[in-house]
């Protein structure tokens, strides 16, 4: 083998000679570092040992899929490859070069490696692409900019990158690491490629799948999977990912993260790619993530100020402002509500009580505690709270039968032993259907409930309105 040690102490920068050898089992165990210099030991945290030629990359960085394609690449083709990167191992952007070296007498291809890292991206060094990568990202800003409608703007950029990379399948998802599930904002596909209801895409299990592929990136910038030996490479680190891709019929991917700084939103993908044109697919991959991680963490804040702006912090139903607007939203299409409407009003028993002697804690556990139990008959997204201890069920186009199905089923809840306490009072109407009299009726028979309980509690602390 050839010994570059000398040639590598010659340069200035950060850099080290990457051999591909010809034998070995798989990509992985043929990229060797041949040699290197000390500030690429350094950058490494390898300085103070004995550098020994032809280890394996992976002694000096986490298994990288895309550093072997590139390697792979350069020394194949013998062409130079660069690249402007956020590389998450370092939490920096990496601009770096790969330059073909002369093969040896026993076929083992060479290339040299070096890169400068910045904390912050380049301006000048990002524009350093193709005309035709250029007019594509070009394409994403301005789509971006020029429609008040985000997901009909990612709808259009999506279809863009999958006819790009000569795609079956293109997708933008967000992830909630709180809620541990994904938001699917856009997706585009050929008409060849139909998901079946038994994918896993499809199942809130998917989740799960995300979780594993910051692994499988270690610390690099992108997954790529180009065939058999990467797909082999997944198994090995993520087996449900690779069943999935299995499952799916999937045999090539490119897959980029969206983050700002340590902050990961989501991922932007595409599947079945035409692999001739990978480094076109890198760039065009590379600066749409960049340029949508951006996006993504101000709809990411934008979504999480409005759920802020109309939950009620303390129990994580709608608030008295989110019930103003739906109530205002059904009142001007009343007419349309072909099923009926209905209302129930709950109110929390004995609060006044438990706040006096046991402190205003042991209150909003009741009140904490009481939604729930509402929960239990109504989803969320039709409970309200609308006063300190006082909730709204609103139900429009739910049917009469249903309706007091429903009610009759939270009546059952209020009456078990030893839970809190509330008063019910509901209203329901399926024609000439008038919003603010079924609300006002619901309220009334509350309080004829909450009566009936003061009447049959002995000491309890009736409170005042």
């Amino acid at each position: 083998m050839t010994d570059y040690s000398a040639y590598i102490d010659s340069f200035k920068g950060i850099a080290c000679i990457v051999s591909l050898r010809k034998n070995g089992e798989s990509l992985s165990d043929r990229v060797t570092i041949a040699a290197a210099n000390r500030k690429y030991l350094a950058s490494v945290n390898k300085l103070d040992e004995e550098f020994v030629p032809n280890r394996p990359y992976t002694y000096y960085i986490a298994h990288d899929p895309n550093f072997e394609a590139l390697t792979a690449g350069c020394v194949s083709e013998h062409k130079i490859s660069h690249q402007y990167v956020n590389a998450e191992l370092y939490n920096a952007w990496l601009d770096f070069y790969m330059i073909p070296l002369e093969d040896d007498e026993e076929g083992n291809g060479y290339c040299l490696f070096t890169y400068e890292m910045s904390a912050n991206p380049d301006s000048e060094k990002m524009v350093g692409i193709s005309a035709k990568t250029a007019y594509m990202v070009l394409k994403t800003c301005i789509k971006l900019r020029e429609t008040d409608d985000f997901r009909e703007a990612l709808n259009s950029i999506v279809k863009d990158i999958r006819l790009q990379c000569e795609s079956d399948g293109c997708a933008i998802i967000l992830t909630d690491t709180e809620q541990r599930k994904i938001d699917v904002l856009s997706v585009d596909s050929t008409d060849d490629f139909v998901l079946s209801d038994d994918d896993i895409f499809l199942k809130p299990e998917f989740y799960n799948i995300v979780e594993s592929w910051r692994d499988c990136m270690s610390g690099s910038n992108c997954i790529i999977i180009t065939g058999e030996e990467d797909l082999k490479n997944i198994e090995a680190m993520a087996p449900e990912w690779y069943r999935s891709l299995v499952f799916s019929g999937i045999k090539s991917l490119v897959l980029y993260p969206l983050r700002v700084g340590r902050n990961l939103y989501g991922y932007v993908f595409a599947s079945n790619f035409n692999t001739d044109k990978i480094l076109f697919i890198r760039e065009i991959m590379e600066l749409n993530a960049f340029i949508l991680s951006a996006e993504a963490e101000n709809f990411r804040m934008h979504a999480k100020l409005e759920h802020m702006g109309r939950t009620d912090l303390l129990t994580g139903v709608l608030n008295r402002n989110a019930m103003s607007k739906r109530i205002a939203e059904l009142s001007s299409t009343a007419s349309e509500l072909k099923n009926g409407f209905g209302a129930i009003y709950v109110d929390v028993n004995g609060l006044k009580r438990v706040n006096d002697s046991r402190g205003h804690d042991h209150g909003d556990e009741m009140i904490i505690s009481v939604a729930d139990k509402i929960r239990t008959v109504f989803d969320t997204d039709s409970i309200f709270r609308v006063g300190g201890d006082e909730f709204l069920v609103i139900s429009a186009d739910i049917g009469e039968k249903e309706f007091y199905s429903r009610f009759e089923r939270l009546k059952g809840v209020a009456r078990i032993t030893g839970e809190p306490s509330f008063a019910l009072g509901a209203d329901f109407s399926d024609s000439d259907i008038d919003i603010e009299r079924i609300l006002h009726t619901a309220d009334q028979n509350m309080y004829k409930n909450k009566a009936e309980y003061y009447s049959n509690t002995p000491g309890a602390d009736r409170r005042r309105r």
